[in-house]
């Protein structure tokens, strides 16, 4: 399964010439309490903010806690008009024998990669929301359960169970069904972590989540052979039937095994999907090398143009990524001339020494990509965990984390920032500082799905009083 470079100048020119009307500096509100002060004894439930909007409501998903409430920690706030407040309404529903939502490491097991799910890669247990109407709202989650009575003989190895579920709102968000199975696996031998769900938009019955399943101790049963040593599978799940029922296809997979060709040696992480507004289903991801000379972690991509059934072969997008790049894809669904247009982004090191945001373009759906580029250069300092969206008239806008110096500590401050493009990607204008002063977070951006309103609304990770919230932004939403 080799890589391929599949880079090209695409966008970029023809973008610049193409503005639109009124393409002034977009204006971001000032913060909006999004969730309550989240109940997170120790680090397990970090790494964890998602929104989704369809029309006037959004729904905003993040790791927390309740007291009335202990085996689950998938946290949910809801704002019904456009943004302008939001009410927290707790965790979502599981039963019993569960434990929904950011599970703590079973064991002693740390997911396979280095320092667990609350160590080196907090973000495996990154919910994702998603809506395919005002009021049909999904949340996809990380999910344990310690028993068959939750999915009766779909874990029958027991009595621990690794999976990703699927919750199901059809009250704009407010209350929520108890999950449904999207994939199981035997808890012991298996992790199955960092969900990414999208919405079909030309069939909205259609349903896709991206993980990755980590196959940490033997038997190892997918096939792949590894040598004993972990596996780790890019997997795409898909439903036809708005979530009723879900199918399960390999997109990519690695082997942390250093006699393995070089292009399968290491690990796959945070995968990013989209879905454009023909159906092709979109997906990047980061792959980490193994002990390998000269191996670079990379910024990988594939697509599907049948509903998720197969994939493409991983095109290599990016060669400079650093470890938790954190890629995530829009795609502009608009009736321009860039319809289609797919944007994707994370974090480099392009210069070798500072942390830059970058973004690489695909006209062409998938085919290729732009070589990529800074979104805001800088000489010195470190961008982190950016993520991106297009709204309804072909803006873009783009949100991470910054700080100052090029060797940041847990003490570090950074600033929380938002930019927007109004000719697709080329430049960029409307530098705004939401925040100057807050730990690195986790962070979400989204447009309204269903196109009947322009803008973007963010959402972050920020202490206040010695606490952790989740807040907001809105841009140009109406």
């Amino acid at each position: 399964m080799k890589g391929k470079l599949v880079l090209k100048w695409v966008g970029v020119c023809a973008a610049s010439a193409l503005g639109f009307a009124g393409n002034t500096s977009a204006q971001w509100s000032s913060t909006i309490k999004v969730s309550d002060a989240i109940e997170a004894p120790n680090s397990q439930f970090t790494g964890a903010v998602s929104a989704a909007r369809c029309g006037s409501n959004i729904v905003v998903g993040f790791g927390d806690q309740e007291a009335s409430s202990s085996n689950s920690f998938a946290g949910f706030a809801v704002s019904r008009n456009n943004g302008a407040g939001f009410s927290d309404r707790g965790v979502l529903p599981v039963s019993t024998d569960t434990s929904g939502g950011y599970t703590t490491d079973f064991l002693g097991k740390d997911l396979g990669f280095g320092g667990g799910a609350g160590g080196e890669y907090p973000a495996a247990k990154t919910p994702s929301v998603a809506c395919a109407n005002s009021s049909l709202f999904y949340y996809a989650s990380v999910y344990t359960s310690w028993s068959n009575s939750s999915f009766p003989g779909a874990c029958v190895t027991g009595p621990m169970c690794a999976a990703i579920t699927v919750s199901i709102s059809s009250d704009s968000g407010v209350t929520w069904g108890l999950p449904t199975l999207v994939a199981i696996a035997s808890g012991d031998i298996h992790d199955l972590i960092f969900p990414s769900m999208a919405v079909d938009p030309s069939n909205p019955q259609r349903l896709y989540v991206a993980y990755v399943n980590v196959n940490d101790a033997p038997p190892f049963d997918y096939g792949f052979n590894c040598g004993g040593f972990d596996l780790y599978e890019m997997r795409l799940a898909s439903s036809m039937d708005a979530g009723t029922s879900w199918a399960d296809n390999v997109v990519d997979y690695a082997c942390l095994d250093g006699n393995q060709p070089a292009e399968i040696d290491g690990e796959i992480l945070t995968p990013s999907i989209a879905v454009g507004p023909d159906g092709k289903v979109y997906v990047a991801y980061e792959f980490l090398p193994g002990s390998g000379p000269g191996a670079s972690n990379e910024i990988r991509y594939s697509r599907s143009l049948d509903q998720g059934k197969t994939f493409s072969a991983p095109m290599i997008v990016s060669t400079d990524a650093i470890n938790n790049a954190m890629p995530k894809l829009a795609v502009d669904r608009t009736t321009s001339a860039f319809r289609g247009a797919i944007y994707l982004t994370w974090s480099g090191k392009p210069r070798g020494t500072t942390t830059e945001v970058l973004m690489s373009d695909s006209l062409d759906q998938g085919a290729s990509f732009s070589f990529p580029r800074s979104v805001r250069a800088t000489s010195q300092g470190t961008q982190i965990n950016p993520v991106v969206a297009v709204d309804n008239d072909g803006q873009v806008a783009n949100c991470y984390y910054v700080t100052g110096t090029n060797t940041p500590t847990s003490t570090s401050n950074y600033f929380y920032n938002c930019l927007t493009s109004f000719n697709h990607a080329a430049t960029w204008t409307g530098y705004q500082k939401l925040v100057t002063s807050a730990p690195a977070g986790y962070d979400s951006l989204t447009s309204d799905f269903l196109l009947r309103n322009d803008g973007f609304f963010t959402a972050f990770e920020v202490p206040t009083t010695g606490q952790r919230h989740v807040v907001g932004s809105k841009s140009d939403l109406n």
